[in-house]
């Protein structure tokens, strides 16, 4: 309805309006707000439950990895955007190195964004199916073609406003299941006695083994690289924080921003530790209720709230909503990106009309995509694994392109590029090595409080409850390391290989300190100089991108 509407209020978006003016044109608590719940997908809703479910709140210490997220931002990375004032988070690496990285990097990203979205589509495909029993194949092209219509016809501020009612429908439904399993259960007190009582509060397990699937090093280290590209390093999230007008602004709409991350994400970390101590001692999964763990929380509010009428209906609005605010918001900068970096420098005299019908073209077809893509990762394991994994083999190459461009002086593009090439490759080695093959064991579930009338057949000669199958050949140690560290190693693979080359190759030239971070920046160097060598650069370079300096 909303993209209607845009369609008839402004029939003509401009190219750039879709990456910047759009969000300026808003108010910057929409903006705040689009920039949040584009970050919580359906995989909050579904996947940190189930996880917390299956294998206990170690995962909860991602509030460390929000913590640093916001330091790292702080310090690092925003200062560099902020000062540039660039509308393209790729545009910065045009700067520091040439055109060449930065087509590297949007490569990278669109193939980043294509490997996560078909994910958080299948998030609420999957929770649909628990709750209405249709097929979860017929769910999916339904739910991607809503998604690409009102993307299409409404542009970025639709996106925008359309998100901001979707985060309101995401917190009702939030609140209201919450508030259901509390008056049920018997309070907070309650519910975590029952998950004391079963081994799902583990907060501190100092394991350095890296083959387990969470630790507290996998979070604090592994975890939080990956976050730091999701919800930091990408264009959606630098266009947001951009649109404010000046950088003390820009760092306080982070700090919302990541204590908004920290809660919503804890409140789904509840909701798991809420079904666990419903289901203490009978698992619907052992009973064969339920077909996967991921449809826990789908089958918690049909089993609990289904004789309140409409709370399935706001429940599968809450998710749907995450699901299509995530989708939209990536094919729509996926989109500008795209045609930005490889389809304007092959028309640069385009008009207006048809640099915007380009664009919509361009998300119709990436909406195709992503709709095949989704029967693949289906098979690929659980939400959250799929999830990290998914995007951890791109991250790190994301990650150490801009940091490197931004603490070292002596990068080069032929370093750059062999590290991103070095990295990806590698990783998705690992990662198809490993796939579907690391199978990591439950914490126990219990079905001795269950009615016998409610178990299955099968269900009953069941031997075991709940144990993954494990593969019969003992996988090489290198393909057992967790999916949490994949992006880790992936910026520790570019870093070792960028560095020596760039070292090798006559070493880097910054044209101006403020590519670099405020604490990389050399104090002696000619301000006068440095402001005219960029301005003449940058206008080059950018054709127009750059926005003065408030």
């Amino acid at each position: 309805m909303h993209g209607v509407i845009e369609k008839a209020h402004r029939n003509v978006e401009h190219t750039k309006e879709l990456s910047s003016q759009d969000i300026n044109a808003t108010s910057t608590g929409s903006v705040v707000v689009n920039r949040l719940v584009s970050s919580v997908s359906g995989i909050t809703f579904l996947g940190l439950p189930a996880e917390i479910y299956s294998y206990g709140t170690q995962i909860w210490m991602f509030l460390i990895s929000a913590v640093i997220l916001g330091i790292v931002m702080h310090f690092v990375y925003l200062p560099v955007f902020h000062d540039m004032q660039l509308t393209s988070c790729f545009s910065y690496l045009e700067l520091r190195f040439d055109r060449i990285v930065r087509l590297t990097a949007s490569f990278v990203y669109a193939l980043s964004t294509l490997f996560f979205i078909p994910v958080v589509i299948y998030v609420p495909a999957l929770a649909f199916s628990q709750v209405s029993g249709v097929n979860l194949h017929l769910i999916t092209p339904i739910l991607c073609v809503i998604c690409i219509f009102y993307t299409t016809v409404g542009g970025l501020r639709a996106v925008v406003w359309a998100d901001t009612i979707q985060f309101l429908l995401m917190l009702v439904a939030i609140f209201a299941i919450i508030a259901l399993g509390l008056i049920d259960i018997g309070g907070v007190s309650e519910v975590w006695t029952r998950a004391q009582r079963g081994g799902r509060l583990i907060w501190f397990d100092f394991d350095p083994n890296p083959t387990l699937r969470t630790s507290f090093w996998s979070v604090t280290l592994g975890l939080t690289t990956n976050w730091i590209v999701i919800f930091g390093i990408n264009q959606a999230c630098i266009q947001r924080f951009l649109a404010v007008p000046t950088r003390k602004a820009a760092k306080n709409s982070l700090k919302i921003y990541i204590i908004g991350l920290m809660v919503i994400n804890s409140l789904a970390c509840f909701i798991g530790l809420l079904v666990y101590a419903k289901y203490e001692s009978c698992d619907p999964v052992s009973t064969q209720q339920v077909k996967k763990l991921d449809q826990i929380v789908p089958f918690y509010v049909m089993d609990a709230g289904g004789r309140i009428p409409g709370l399935p209906g706001l429940f599968i609005a809450g998710v749907f909503s995450a699901a299509l605010s995530t989708m939209s918001s990536g094919l729509n900068t996926l989109a500008g990106t795209i045609y930005e970096d490889f389809i304007r420098p092959c028309r640069p005299h385009a008009s207006e009309q048809s640099s915007s019908t380009a664009m919509k073209v361009i998300v119709v077809f990436l909406g195709f995509i992503v709709i095949v893509l989704v029967f693949v990762v289906e098979k690929l394991g659980s939400i959250i694994q799929m999830a990290i994994s998914c995007t951890g083999v791109i991250s790190g190459s994301i990650l150490g392109m801009f940091t490197m461009g931004m603490v070292s002086t002596r990068a080069n593009t032929k370093g750059v590029v062999s590290g991103v090439v070095a990295s990806i490759s590698c990783m998705i080695t690992l990662w198809i090595s490993a796939l579907g093959k690391l199978n990591y064991q439950f914490l126990p579930f219990r079905s001795d409080g269950c009615e016998e009338d409610i178990f299955t057949p099968s269900a009953m000669n069941r031997t075991t409850s709940l144990v993954p199958p494990t593969s019969e050949e003992e996988l090489p140690f290198i393909f057992r390391i967790s999916f949490m560290y994949y992006a880790l190693i992936g910026v520790l693979i570019f870093t070792a290989v960028a560095y020596p080359i760039s070292l090798l190759t006559g070493g880097g030239k910054v044209i101006d300190q403020r590519l670099l971070t405020p604490f990389a920046r050399s104090k002696s160097e000619s301000k006068i100089s440095v402001q005219l060598c960029v301005k003449n650069g940058a206008e080059q370079l950018l054709n127009g991108e750059t926005k003065d300096k408030p």
